[in-house]
């Protein structure tokens, strides 16, 4: 029997690190899925000390959980410190060094390594836990709407994006977590997204059929009124904000967003003008300004305030409620520009 002999060039290449890396399992990705609780969190091949890329995060519900500060880290490699538990979403995220541990990065939008990664995109038959079809670049002439019929009951969701598309007008935020009845079909938008018209907003806007929801189906944000659902709690519920945001814990008071406060801010939306709760907030009192967070599917939130997010300011004018019934306040440091939720500040 004839032996042959390997070649000195495969031999090295067999030996070299490039080689073992190759045959090395890739780590596991986190999953996809949010809805996750403290107690369930799952963070899938993420560790402490491993190397991410980091992304944006896509939108969970209406819920992006981003700041834009955040964008200037986008693409670059960091380590993990710690594995944060979920946000108000219920999405696991962590901690990393390269931003010194400031935000919240969702564990479902890394890329494991040290290069971008695709993230899994969505089957052509994925529906919504109340039946909506979640697939765009539909065919125009054949479009699903599943649940959402002529005379069908539906909450309205903001619109994900797709595409970087997310068809979507300033004006159709009032409407937002609210119940409405679909009136027509209305075909596709310019990413093949099915969409309705509904009675509430007397036909004028396009409700994409992938973030609306049935009234009844889990996971339905409440209807505006409605009993405030309960604020999640633990200090790795920041919804991206600095860390210094972050108010100090202390033995009395309630338990809020942050942990325990001393403040007893109410926490609690679905007051009206004249059942309101201010707690300790009074005119003149100084707070710590936070980001709003998501009510019923409404932030009532512009991106001319993050600016001001984690800035001392002092209550000039206790305004009243808004549309979803949270106490909400002016302050100097923006010359009384913008309404601001009591429940999303902190007293220092």
């Amino acid at each position: 029997m004839t032996v042959r002999s390997i070649p000195l060039a495969l031999l090295l290449a067999l030996a070299s690190p490039a080689f073992a890396l190759a045959q090395t399992v890739a780590p596991e990705r986190p999953p996809e899925a949010c809805g996750m609780t403290d107690a369930s969190a799952r963070f899938g091949g993420l560790e402490v000390g491993m190397e991410v890329t980091l992304q944006r995060h896509r939108s969970v519900g209406g819920d992006e959980n981003w700041d834009p500060a955040m964008a200037h880290f986008l693409g670059r490699v960091a380590r993990i410190t710690r594995l944060a538990s979920v946000d108000e979403a219920g999405c696991p995220g962590v901690r990393v060094d390269l931003d010194g541990g400031t935000w919240f990065w969702r564990a479902r939008d890394l890329g494991i390594g040290t290069g971008p990664q695709l993230r899994p995109a969505r089957t052509a038959t994925s529906v919504s836990a109340g039946g909506f079809p979640q697939q765009c670049h539909q065919d125009e002439a054949r479009p699903e709407y599943g649940p959402a019929a002529p005379g069908a009951e539906v909450v309205l969701g903001r619109h994900r994006a797709v595409d970087g598309d997310d068809n979507w007008a300033a004006e159709m935020e009032p409407f937002v977590g609210r119940t409405a009845r679909v009136v027509d079909f209305a075909g596709v938008d310019g990413a093949g997204c099915p969409g309705v018209r509904v009675d509430l907003d007397s036909q004028q806007w396009f409700w994409r059929v992938r973030d609306l929801r049935l009234p009844s189906a889990p996971g339905a944000p409440p209807v505006v009124g409605g009993t405030p659902p309960p604020a999640r709690t633990g200090v790795t519920h920041d919804h991206g904000r600095p860390a210094a945001v972050i108010a100090p814990s202390g033995p009395t008071g309630s338990e809020g967003l942050f942990g325990p406060t001393t403040s007893a801010i109410p926490q609690a939306c679905g007051f009206t003008d004249a059942t309101v709760q201010w707690g300790p907030v009074a005119v003149g009192t100084a707070v710590v300004l936070g980001r709003h967070r998501d009510v019923g599917g409404e932030t009532n939130w512009s991106d001319e305030m993050t600016p001001f997010v984690g800035r001392t300011a002092h209550v000039t004018e206790l305004i009243g409620v808004d549309d979803q019934g949270c106490a909400v306040a002016h302050i100097d440091a923006d010359g009384g520009a913008w309404f601001w939720r009591v429940r999303d500040m902190q007293i220092p």
